[in-house]
């Protein structure tokens, strides 16, 4: 558990309380309160240091023309856990103008300092700014507001010159893979709109012919990946280029990568924004083509195995709005390097050149200790996952910690991966831990390289058993003491006299007791559970039945026979109809008292109902509506209100003998 920092004051109140003083030992405590203030001047630059966010600000460039769009990105990144930064505001000088944004984007940087991991998180917002007049400018850094604090960019300074009429160069962010591209104008081309087939003043004509097709696989603009070769062992690096050929302004936006799944991946292009277009040949035309990807894949596994497209929305003016392109599937054909001359040990996808070394320590132990060994291998490649450590009798090597450190080095995937092990050491004496190999392929001899490292001898000092606890050899009792460890030291001695079996004295739970009483308290609690539930069944079926249609129906019947009794004919044709409701509610399954007279045959009949019995149903019900509601029904009295009973009766008897299907 972190302990939460103490203040600048406590620390000064605990360096001022008197501390006890050893006898001929010097009064330091002013020196030392001196030192404590001086170290807490330091530490609390840094500390406040740390906690404030970092704001940076920039332009794509800092002189442009009149007229020619030119973006502004601010980001702001704080420790994870804060409250991210949110609302950035841009304000500019009045002959400057927006064009468009914000265009907001998340951010992530993590670094790794002295053995420590720091993320900060945040966002980046991009602005398109267009100058009006020429002039020199400063534009306020936007400020960002978060929790605790609101804070501003740097300022940017932007000097503004006259209308060239030259062909302007793109200027706009470009992010791949993350940044937002929606929303902002992507001018790839000069003011005519189109590449066309002139030669541009500031651009030599097809300064890649490496990149020309003889035909255009989509018009206009499409996406082309390019792999440095088509054929691989396992492991071995692919890399693959996507270019963006283009020669229509147009506005890239969706961006997914292609999905590599056979493949180990690692980017290698931090920034697209750096990448400036190349000019080409494609089918004719003079086409841009701007690399916005770049990976090293490695194989997995052997066969032809395919990266899959890369893909994108394209707007454009000849093209339309949204439009989908797709690169080409790039296909590998993939296999395995030769068995022949093969090193034993050799772990299929250890591809690469690599180096091995190995540090001992400490080299000299006691029996029974442990020492540290760090191997790291070091190089470019498909880096191995795991190391052949020496196996021997006395040693024990325990699962390694593994660290590692691999980043894009000229066009390939290199640093280094470290194994820590440690190792117990069982033998005593001059003990050789041996060697530790690594075979790998390597590509570009075409042939196999074992790297090894000799861990050297550790001087390993023995250690004395314990002593003995018993009296010396020779001693008397000394032969008891030894037969007391033997394995038949809990038998009874020989018995000198006759007499009576007298058996061990027993505990008083010992036995049937013991097992009784352990096993009790899981009995009662199963036996009270499963009373419980016993109840609350019981209570849910009472609970069920007294809110049942048959239920209900044999209520409302009570209710028409009391009404009847009495003569009171309107309330035994409220209770008799309720009554008939029900019952066919409990017959069918159907609330008939939402379905109108003369579709409810038909109801019933879809249900299994048989047609006489359903017409006897809606003749009840029809008597009762009548009697309800005509004046002229209600005549009859307590004769009336027997007959209607005695009909209503005889229907819900015969529902009550039907189940519903």
């Amino acid at each position: 558990m972190t302990r939460p920092p103490r203040s600048v004051a406590s620390l000064a109140l605990a360096a001022r309380s008197p501390a006890p003083l050893t006898l001929g030992a010097p009064r330091l405590a002013p020196l030392a309160t001196a030192l404590l203030f001086a170290l807490l001047a330091l530490l609390a630059p840094l500390r406040a240091r740390a906690q404030q966010p970092e704001l940076s600000a920039r332009a794509s460039s800092t002189e442009v023309e009149v007229g020619e769009p030119f973006t502004v990105e601010v980001k702001a990144l704080v420790e994870r856990g804060a409250g991210m930064p949110s609302d950035p505001e841009l304000r500019v000088p009045p002959d400057l103008s927006i064009a468009s944004g914000p265009s907001i984007g998340t951010q992530m940087k993590t670094q790794l300092s002295g053995g420590v991991m720091t993320t900060q998180l945040g966002i980046s917002a991009t602005w398109q700014i267009v100058a009006n007049k020429p002039g020199r400018y400063t534009i306020p850094g936007p400020p960002f507001v978060c929790t605790g604090w609101r804070r501003p960019a740097d300022p940017i300074l932007i000097k503004v010159v006259p209308a060239s009429g030259r062909p302007r160069r793109p200027n706009n962010p470009f992010l791949l893979p993350g940044g937002p591209l929606h929303g902002f104008p992507w001018p790839f081309s000069g003011p005519g709109g189109l590449l066309d087939d002139e030669v541009v003043e500031d651009e030599p004509e097809d300064q890649a012919p490496e990149l020309a097709m003889p035909s255009e696989p989509a018009p206009v603009v499409f996406l082309r990946a390019i792999p440095d070769k088509t054929t691989a062992v396992v492991g071995e690096q692919v890399t693959v280029s996507f270019y963006l050929y283009f020669r229509e302004n147009a506005e890239m936006s969706e961006p997914r990568a292609a999905p590599t799944a056979d493949f180990l991946r690692h980017p290698l292009l931090e920034d697209p924004r750096h990448e400036r277009p190349v000019y080409t040949r494609v089918g004719g035309h003079r086409y841009a083509a701007r690399l916005v990807d770049k990976l090293a894949l490695f194989p997995l596994k052997a066969g032809e195995l395919h990266t899959g497209s890369m893909q994108a929305r394209i707007t454009g003016r000849r093209i339309g709005a949204r439009v989908l392109r797709e690169s080409n599937d790039v296909v590998v054909r993939v296999t395995e390097p030769p068995l022949a001359g093969r090193p034993s040990g050799y772990v299929l996808g250890d591809v690469g050149q690599f180096t091995l070394k190995a540090t001992v320590q400490p080299r000299q132990i006691e029996q029974g200790g442990s020492v540290a060994v760090t191997v790291q291998v070091a190089g470019t490649g498909n880096f191995p996952q795991s190391l052949r450590v020496p196996e021997r009798t006395g040693l024990e090597w325990l699962d390694p910690e593994k660290r590692e450190s691999l980043e894009p080095r000229g066009g390939a995937i290199g640093g280094f991966r470290s194994f820590g092990y440690v190792v117990r050491v069982q033998e005593s004496g001059a003990v050789d831990l041996g060697k530790i190999e690594l075979p790998y392929w390597d590509p570009a001899q075409k042939r196999y390289v074992v790297e090894s490292a000799e861990l050297g001898v550790s001087q390993v000092t023995p250690v004395a058993p314990p002593a003995p606890s018993g009296p010396p050899s020779g001693a008397p009792g000394a032969d008891d003491a030894a037969g007391s460890a033997g394995p038949f030291a809990g038998i009874p001695g020989l018995r000198t006299s006759l007499g009576p079996y007298s058996p061990p004295a027993t505990l008083p739970l010992d036995g049937a007791p013991f097992w009784l009483l352990l096993a009790a308290p899981p009995l009662v609690v199963t036996l009270f559970g499963a009373g419980d539930r016993l109840v609350r069944r019981a209570r849910e079926r009472r609970a069920a039945g007294a809110s049942s249609p048959a239920r209900l129906a044999a209520v409302a019947q009570r209710e028409a026979e009391e009404a009847a009794a009495q003569g009171d004919l309107g309330a035994t044709a409220a209770a008799l109809e309720r009554a008939v409701h029900r019952a066919i509610e409990s017959a069918t399954g159907l609330r008939s008292r939402g379905v109108l007279l003369a579709a409810l045959p038909d109801e019933l009949g879809q249900r299994g109902l048989p047609e006489p019995l359903s017409a006897r149903a809606c003749e009840a019900l029809a008597a009762c509506e009548a009697i309800r509601f005509e004046p002229a029904a209600q005549e009859g009295g307590a004769a009336a209100a027997a007959a209607l009973l005695e009909k209503g009766r005889a229907v819900i008897t015969e529902l009550a003998r039907r189940k519903p299907a």
